[in-house]
């Protein structure tokens, strides 16, 4: 009787394998633009689609992303996203605002709010830099403020940089940043 030969096959360390298709995650959208924090560490609230939040206020929440409905107030948070699909009613003090739904009430933005060309936004609308997408409804009081850190004077570049906004009731000037570069 013949015997094959036995070729030594290299040590190949065991790879843990999923439970099932089921247990593998679905690709995630790609993380927003980071505020110095790792990701991971931040306190974050999700109100997805089809859930509705609605009385009282949101606190120590760093971000809150918004897919449903959304009826609250928060303060001193880092990031507001309202997706698409997404309504907010009520106040919010924020550093960054990134709206492609709709927002309804009083926004106070210390950094920039940005209105995409799906987005709504009504009421009062505070902050130190906007971006409004063409295509997007933007309706009410808006007030430019100073940006964190900036000086407060007559003679500051936002000052100087105001233009007049049509259809803002209320309001002879703002600065506003735009959202497509043209050239």
């Amino acid at each position: 009787m013949a015997l094959k030969p036995t070729i030594p096959t290299p040590a190949i360390p065991p790879q843990p394998m999923p439970l099932s298709s089921a247990a593998t995650p679905a690709a995630a959208p790609p993380a927003p633009r980071s505020t110095g924090r790792a990701h991971a560490d931040r306190r974050a609230l999700v109100v997805g689609r089809g859930i509705a939040l609605s009385g009282g206020a949101i606190s120590d929440c760093e971000r809150l992303e918004v897919h449903g409905t959304a009826e609250v107030s928060i303060r001193n948070a880092l990031e507001l996203v309202i997706a698409d699909s997404g309504v907010f009613r009520g106040e919010a003090e924020i550093e960054e605002a990134d709206i492609s739904g709709a927002f309804d009430g009083a926004i106070t933005v210390t950094g920039r709010l940005v209105v995409r060309a799906t987005g709504r936004v009504s009421g009062t609308i505070r902050c130190a830099r906007l971006m409004v997408e063409e295509g997007a409804q933007v309706s009410g009081r808006i007030e430019m403020i100073p940006a964190l850190g900036a000086p407060a004077s007559s003679g500051s570049a936002l000052a100087q940089a105001a233009q007049p906004i049509p259809g803002a009731a209320g309001v002879a000037t703002a600065a506003v940043e735009p959202a497509l570069a043209r050239g």
